[in-house]
């Protein structure tokens, strides 16, 4: 899974509990997460010229939302602008590609609206010691009518899932060498209950229920799409090709899905 995404859904889920009065001060930059991760700004506009900082910190971001009456923080994506230029080009193939893919926005909801911030990444010392080079911020993009459909229907994803790791499956298994099969297999043990062979250490500030734990953990395993080596760059002959491509896309939902899920089901209003 895409670290911005993967960063995304930590923010929503952690900040969620620091809402609800969990002590959060080591999050960041501690994380594995943010290994190498320079900075990371909370940013609002102004009227005129730069943008202001808000907080340089996750732990104060979220006190701050706090204080201002925030009730929690939820995970939403919207569609990748795409390019007249180039013509429509599907999400997924594009999502392993700095500012591709769905775009993923955190809602801070309050009592009588809702604020949208969105991540932003750019580059800062190439050459830097400690690997640390990227400069990330989240910046508030607008408003909103606060909106009380969600989907938080941990069991449902998990069938979606479930059924397109299936599918799938069969889909790799048709192509010679039956590239990623294992992965989709392994997937689906993962969402039965096992364990992935490397944590997920931001979970330990969070009060994420076990179900959605497994479905994020299975989502993180099943995410095959990228750049090149990725399940996106499988060559398939024609005659196979509708049926790769249909896999594909329910697949790539159903992951996404996974994820809104499994974010949102911290949010407690």
């Amino acid at each position: 899974m895409q670290l911005p995404i993967l960063r995304a859904l930590a923010l929503v889920a952690v900040g969620n509990a620091a809402i609800g009065g969990r002590d959060v001060s080591t999050f960041f930059p501690a994380d594995p997460l943010f290994r190498y991760s320079a900075s990371l700004d909370f940013m609002t506009p102004r009227d005129r010229g730069a943008l202001r900082r808000v907080s340089d910190n996750p732990a104060d971001w979220f006190g701050k939302l706090k204080s201002r009456r925030c009730s929690g923080l939820r995970l939403h994506n919207s569609p990748m602008q795409q390019s007249q230029k180039l013509g429509h080009i599907e999400e997924r193939l594009l999502v392993g590609m700095v500012g591709g893919g769905p775009r993923w926005l955190i809602e801070a909801v309050y009592p009588d609206h809702s604020e949208i911030w969105e991540g932003f990444d750019r580059i800062g010392d190439e050459k830097a010691a400690d690997k640390k080079i990227w400069l990330s911020a989240y910046v508030l993009v607008g408003e909103a009518v606060l909106d009380e459909k969600i989907d938080t229907g941990i069991a449902a994803a998990s069938l979606d899932l479930r059924d397109a790791l299936h599918v799938i499956e069969g889909v790799a298994r048709a192509i010679p060498g039956a590239p990623f099969a294992d992965v989709f297999v392994a997937a689906r043990g993962t969402l039965q209950g096992k364990d992935l062979p490397y944590p997920l250490e931001f979970l330990r500030y969070t009060q994420m229920k076990p179900e959605a734990v497994r479905l994020l953990k299975a989502a993180g395993r099943a995410w095959v799409f990228g750049a090149m080596g990725s399940w996106n760059d499988v060559g398939v002959d024609a005659a196979m090709k509708p049926r790769y491509e249909a896999a594909s896309k329910a697949l790539f939902s159903a992951l996404q899905r996974a994820v809104l899920v499994a974010a949102n089901s911290t949010y407690r209003g």
